[in-house]
């Protein structure tokens, strides 16, 4: 008899499992967390070699980094940063939703608006956002104005694409099914057509979404808009490298706070997704 067989009740025989399939369940370096940890500790080793190896202050150690977060975490200055970068962010991505989402449904529901418009997106969208900084200073000069022409030129394109791709995967059968059976645009629209485009429109979203705040903090940094990008400009120009490093903390913590809320949304939006089904 096979070591392998599973033992089930009587009268009943179960499949084997393969040996590898066994080792990897049972094994505890192939767990999730386990294996991000360990990620973790050796992207934190690489930074701690890095100190010791660069000029003294050039890159400051991770414990002396987070040291120096710790202490602005207890003032008004970071939580004051955090709040104007989150609005910033909060605004742009609202613009860019609002308007993108159905632009790009309405031009992926034509094709001949998807041929009219693809040189013109196509154009548009590769003219780097770093490049309208000037022009954002010259009209509004440091202030949050500024900041959102470069995040809503940078990061409504993906929302815009992805809309009008997830358009044009309407299946036509399902739409002669409503128009044969007389079930009318409203259920078609609520039915059919959203569940259909949801999936790819929330792709596009946590794409924007990193982008938004990419550019967000990029344009405080040149720019000079109160936020977190202001804090790394005023802590490089202090020579303070170890605040520096504090607030580019602060904003990949940040990242990894809108990439959690955008995935959660994406995971309650999609329960009734077979992807998201198999993961239940």
């Amino acid at each position: 008899m096979s070591t392998n067989a599973v033992s089930g009740p009587p009268g009943t025989t179960s499949p084997a499992v393969p040996p590898g399939d066994q080792q990897q369940a049972a094994g505890w370096y192939s767990s999730m967390p386990v294996r991000q940890a360990a990620v973790i500790v050796l992207a934190g080793a690489l930074w701690w070699y890095l100190a010791t190896v660069t000029p003294p202050d050039s890159v400051p150690s991770p414990a002396r980094t987070f040291g120096e977060l710790a202490t602005l975490l207890g003032t008004d200055a970071v939580w004051t940063a955090v709040a104007q970068t989150a609005t910033t962010w909060l605004i742009g991505i609202a613009a860019c939703i609002t308007v993108g989402v159905p632009l790009g449904l309405l031009i992926g529901s034509s094709r001949r608006a998807t041929d009219s418009t693809r040189l013109t997106i196509d154009f548009v969208r590769n003219i780097p956002p770093v490049a309208l900084v000037p022009v954002g200073l010259l009209l509004w000069g440091p202030t949050r104005n500024m900041v959102l022409l470069l995040v809503i030129s940078g990061t409504i394109w993906p929302i815009v694409i992805q809309s009008s791709y997830a358009a044009r995967q309407t299946e036509p059968q399902l739409r002669d099914f409503a128009l044969v059976f007389q079930l009318g645009r409203r259920w078609w629209l609520t039915h059919i057509f959203l569940p259909g485009v949801t999936p790819f429109v929330m792709t596009g979203l946590r794409v924007a979404a990193t982008i938004c705040l990419l550019l967000t903090v990029t344009g405080e940094l040149f720019g000079g808009a109160p936020g977190v990008g202001t804090q790394i400009q005023n802590a490089q120009v202090g020579n303070d490298n170890p605040q520096m490093y504090a607030y580019v903390v602060v904003a990949a913590l940040l990242g990894l706070l809108v990439n959690s809320l955008i995935w959660a949304a994406q995971r309650r939006l999609l329960k009734w997704h077979p992807s998201f089904r198999r993961r239940a």
